[in-house]
């Protein structure tokens, strides 16, 4: 029967566990009888403990929380299931892991990608070349530093998982990669200013980009709250990007508040103890959820060359959770994810 058609007062007439562990039970309206697996009943129990024990938390970090960092070699994670499972888990768990060992042909960032999901075409094309170039339309094509933020929050939805594959490395030491945890930095401002975390959990932000001439016919334009919460109030996602936002559009009363509480965030998230940091050498590749973890860079001398492509969100935990069935028979807890 469908939904539609069920009787808003439907009542068991009789209830009766079976031998192999079956609740069979004998609806009154029409003397219909359904079983139920006892796994199933306990796997989609309503209980408040039965719904916190299936959700998967993210483990949040900052500076201090890695002695050595989340790194797969590239050959294993594409030969062996095990290993490609450990590999999106690091991405799950932390939202963000670097490949070692990945060879540095300009195409290969394509077979990287093929692991975790789709190429998403964008008006940069399937892959963009981050490179110091004359002829510098973005920031990207520059040296200079770039401070942490979430990638291209004009678009919609944003881009979910970025690849970032080093062919060479910048030969001063510079173009050190940075990553911020936002989660942890979200937690952190809810625990010392709830009032700006719930105004950053309520009102969206514009962004844009607006590239119109003889060159580009780009004009993107997006809001997105920088803070967005699940049902139960837990962060599943940050999106905060100072050099892409828009003038605001909020009522002229809230407009301080919201800057304010945009500057208390975007403190959290520049400050040293909330940034990793390591060097891209050749043959590396960082992977990181765009929803999650706020990328930066330091300046360098221009020779870096680093080619980026990125994959839509739902395929890669798609992949995970198929991989955990697979592998485990069953998919572990995933409520808190939210493709954007």
């Amino acid at each position: 029967m469908e939904l539609i058609g069920l009787p808003l007062d439907l009542t068991p007439q009789g209830v009766r566990m079976e031998g192999n562990g079956h609740l069979a039970i004998t609806w009154q309206a029409d003397g219909h009888r359904t079983r139920y697996a006892a796994a199933s009943l306990r796997a989609h129990c309503y209980s408040d403990r039965a719904r916190a024990e299936r959700r998967s938390r993210p483990l949040l970090w900052d500076a201090n929380t890695f002695d050595a960092f989340l790194s797969h070699d590239y050959p294993d994670v594409g030969a062996n299931r095990e290993d490609r499972l450990n590999t999106l888990r690091s991405l799950r768990d932390y939202g963000f892991m670097v490949l070692r060992g990945v060879p540095t042909e300009h195409s290969e960032i394509e077979r990287v990608a093929d692991l975790f999901g789709f190429i998403r075409r964008t008006h940069y094309g399937r892959i963009f070349d981050l490179i110091s170039t004359p002829e510098q339309r973005i920031l990207a094509q520059t040296s200079h530093v770039i401070r942490p933020h979430n990638d291209e929050l004009f678009r919609d939805p944003p881009p979910g998982v970025l690849i970032m594959h080093c062919l060479v490395p910048s030969p001063d030491g510079g173009g050190t990669s940075v990553l911020v945890d936002g989660f942890d930095a979200a937690n952190r401002l809810r625990a010392t200013d709830p009032d700006a975390f719930v105004l950053l959990a309520r009102v969206p932000i514009p962004h844009r980009r607006y590239l119109v001439d003889t060159v580009d016919d780009v004009a993107l334009s997006a809001k997105w709250r920088s803070v967005e919460l699940d049902d139960d109030g837990e962060v599943t996602a940050v999106r905060i990007n100072e050099r892409t936002m828009a003038p605001l559009d909020v009522p002229h009363d809230r407009v301080e508040a919201v800057y304010r509480a945009l500057q208390l965030l975007l403190a959290l998230v520049y400050h040293p103890d909330a940034s990793i940091r390591f060097r891209l050498d050749a043959g590396d590749a960082v992977v990181f959820d765009n929803h999650r973890v706020l990328d930066a860079r330091t300046g360098s001398n221009g020779e870096r060359h680093i080619r980026q492509c990125h994959v839509d969100r739902e395929e890669v935990y798609s992949r995970l959770r198929a991989l955990e069935h697979r592998l485990r028979g069953r998919s572990e807890g995933w409520s808190w994810v939210r493709p954007g």
